[in-house]
């Protein structure tokens, strides 16, 4: 393999997914779909210079060889070197599923929030379970959000999961769950909880959380936090509350340098 330059950053927009494994070599070929929408919708010429991600982190600017509909090639021109893009804490937004094609609008808002893990929650308001076409919809969608936004990571999309298991194993830093009963703010809560890597928010559907389940939750170490005084949607209440969190304990840091 020839020498490849190694940059700090890369800034050209057009940008396309590929598998970790194909950033390895100095030729990569887009996957099919990739190769449609450069060739196809796009309509880049041999020559052009677009970025591969592999939405694990790594990214490359690459010169096109081959635009063709069905294979578009290209050769690395420079890898990144690790980026500091993208929020140093963990969000998790465990979303209970609203109706219709709300959950569209979380993980797309939420990918460009920053949120790196979204758990499709199923409560006593929200039992029915997405099926494997709408999942299928709901990871590429964040895939998309995830190029537009310029991330260097794809956020996953678990399988759905019920509201206990939020707190039946083991779970990625403290469970926030706004609350339109609860009166304390993120800002007054996060300093409560002392430094943390993660946090996991979970927002119930359309309706909320029942009274049960916020009880559950609580008694199993939730915290219960207000997002004002206002009642805001399900499709809008987790992506505020991933970007109050975010916030805010990017101010701590800033604080404690």
């Amino acid at each position: 393999m020839g020498r490849v330059v190694v940059r700090r950053a890369v800034t050209v927009t057009r940008r396309f997914l590929v598998p970790s494994e194909a950033l390895e070599a100095d030729e990569v070929r887009l996957p099919p779909e990739e190769s449609h929408h450069a060739a196809v919708v796009l309509r880049l010429r041999r020559g052009e210079r677009v970025v591969l991600f592999d939405g694990r982190g790594v990214e490359a600017l690459v010169e096109l060889t081959r635009v063709e509909p069905r294979e578009v090639r290209a050769r690395v021109v420079a890898r990144s070197a690790a980026s500091a893009r993208g929020p140093t804490v963990q969000v998790t937004l465990a979303q209970g599923i609203p109706k219709g094609g709300k959950m569209d609008d979380v993980i797309r808002m939420g990918t460009e929030v920053g949120v790196a893990r979204f758990v499709p929650l199923l409560t006593r308001r929200a039992l029915a379970r997405p099926s494997a076409a709408r999942l299928a919809r709901w990871r590429r969608i964040a895939a998309e959000a995830a190029k537009q936004s310029r991330r260097l990571t794809v956020p996953e999309v678990t399988d759905p999961l019920p509201l206990p298991a939020l707190w039946a194993g083991e779970r990625a830093g403290p469970l926030l769950m706004p609350w339109e009963e609860e009166r304390a703010g993120i800002g007054e809560v996060l300093p409560r909880l002392g430094p943390v890597r993660a946090v996991t928010v979970a927002v119930g559907p359309e309706g909320g959380f029942a009274p049960e389940e916020v009880a559950e939750a609580r008694a199993h170490g939730a915290v219960t936090v207000s997002l004002g005084p206002t009642i805001l949607r399900t499709e809008t209440a987790g992506v505020v509350t991933v970007a109050m969190v975010l916030y805010e304990l990017s101010l701590r840091r800033i604080e404690e340098r």
